[in-house]
């Protein structure tokens, strides 16, 4: 209980500092419609080549958006040098570390509620509760793994240049597979539950293994 307890407060804390500040929230949500629209305008897609390009526009963009997202994770502790002081406490450092990764999850699904219904409006992608949960579920697997990198970068100098370097191969199976399993949803190919589960497992493999390797890391 005081795991989930003090997770809940970190995440918290990030949720009502990003809304008091509003620095990643807007930025992110122009960014998700500037490339959307261009997108539109580049492919010049229809009804027919819409469903099909679709999928890879919307990884694309996820993935640079959470690029962005899980780098201003530690951000605020970095310059305000409050990391240690978090660390002292007994909430202890997988605590804190699933508490950004919560609060880095949750605002990039809400990217996501803005990016959905903007490529069904400019790119006429169906959507359907598959492609939700398919999108939902990656973002578990690529938070966890994203906020552990972010973490490691935090206490480089080349933190914006490693932070892509580390997560991107390890994103790799949820682009594969989320996209696999998105392309078949918005061409209306028969249901294929399949891909959900291989997320779910990608999600509890990459969740214990970055739970595990947090406390090391965050204790240098």
């Amino acid at each position: 209980m005081r795991f989930i307890s003090v997770a809940l407060a970190v995440a918290g804390k990030d949720l009502r500092s990003e809304w008091r500040g509003r620095e990643l929230l807007p930025a992110l949500a122009q960014f998700i419609i500037l490339a959307v629209v261009i997108a539109n305008f580049a492919f010049d897609l229809d009804l027919t080549t819409g469903p099909r390009l679709s999928p890879g526009i919307l990884w694309l963009v996820l993935v640079f958006a959470g690029l962005v997202a899980f780098g201003r994770t530690f951000a605020a502790e970095r310059e305000q040098a409050s990391l240690e002081a978090m660390l002292l406490t007994p909430a202890g450092p997988t605590a804190v570390f699933a508490g950004k990764a919560l609060a880095a999850a949750a605002l990039l699904a809400v990217c996501e509620l803005v990016l959905l219904p903007a490529m069904a409006v400019f790119l006429g992608s169906p959507l359907s509760p598959l492609v939700f949960a398919t999108v939902l579920l990656a973002t578990v697997g690529m938070a966890a793994l994203g906020c552990l990198f972010a973490a490691l970068a935090a206490q480089t100098r080349a933190r914006e240049l490693l932070l892509p370097v580390l997560a991107m191969p390890l994103w790799i199976p949820f682009v594969v597979v989320g996209g696999r399993a998105v392309q078949a949803s918005m061409t209306g190919a028969p249901l294929n539950l399949q891909p959900l589960a291989v997320l779910l497992d990608f999600d509890v493999l990459f969740v214990v293994v970055a739970s595990l390797a947090a406390r090391f890391v965050l204790d240098e």
